[in-house]
């Protein structure tokens, strides 16, 4: 399939396009506001959200213009069809993370489309799977905030930066098919391995604990 173009998308090529595919329940005040300080910063930056209702989207454009940021500023699109899915989604220049509740299986989706992950991680599960995911492809010395102060400097920083963060583009590209994160078969054999040794444990009469696979 062919991939729709930025125009049609409703962008333009001098447009930052900082997405955010995550559901909106996972979207909290917190990081709405430092969306919102980080447009303020960057003129040319637009926020691309899904569209999941249009009461949600009229609701998060007003207070985009109560937080001192247009309104079209915003942009909203219904669910892509799957075959255009990743191709359209690969136009944004930044994925940012929902620190509250992460992007799961889109944080994995937009990592395979070439697309910069940034993000906050805490303290349960739910709120650290981007993290991992970020690790998994070889950026988490540059793509992991240290609290959300740190979030709103990264986002800046490769706003500001194009050069660093089209070469941080380029390398996930170049690394998409030999980065942990998509070696099925080397995950497969974790997996195998760390089941045999938690059945070890178990016929031993030891108590549950934590189990470590190193690479194979």
């Amino acid at each position: 399939e062919k991939a729709p173009s930025r125009q049609s998308l409703g962008f333009s090529e001098d447009d930052i396009i900082l997405a955010s595919f995550n559901q909106l329940y996972k979207i909290e005040p917190a990081v709405f506001g430092a969306w919102m300080q980080i447009l303020k910063k960057v003129p040319k930056a637009r926020l691309w959200l899904l569209n999941f209702s249009k009461a949600a989207s009229k609701y998060l454009r007003q207070f985009a213009v109560e937080a001192g940021v247009a309104a079209d500023r915003l942009v909203f699109h219904d669910k892509f069809p799957k075959e255009t899915e990743l191709l359209a989604k690969g136009h944004a220049d930044l994925f940012l993370d929902t620190p509250l509740f992460n992007a799961h299986t889109t944080g994995g989706d937009v990592l395979w489309a070439g697309l910069p992950l940034v993000t906050l991680p805490g303290e349960n599960f739910a709120q650290r799977v981007a993290s991992g995911l970020v690790h998994a492809v070889e950026l988490s010395k540059v793509m992991i905030a240290r609290n959300l102060d740190d979030y709103i400097l990264l986002v800046l920083a490769l706003c500001r930066q194009e050069t660093a963060r089209k070469e941080i583009k380029k390398g996930l590209q170049a690394r998409r098919e030999t980065a942990p994160l998509f070696d099925t078969q080397t995950l497969t054999r974790h997996v195998e391995v760390t089941m045999k040794m938690m059945w070890e444990v178990y016929a031993a009469g030891l108590r549950p604990r934590h189990l470590l696979c190193s690479v194979l």
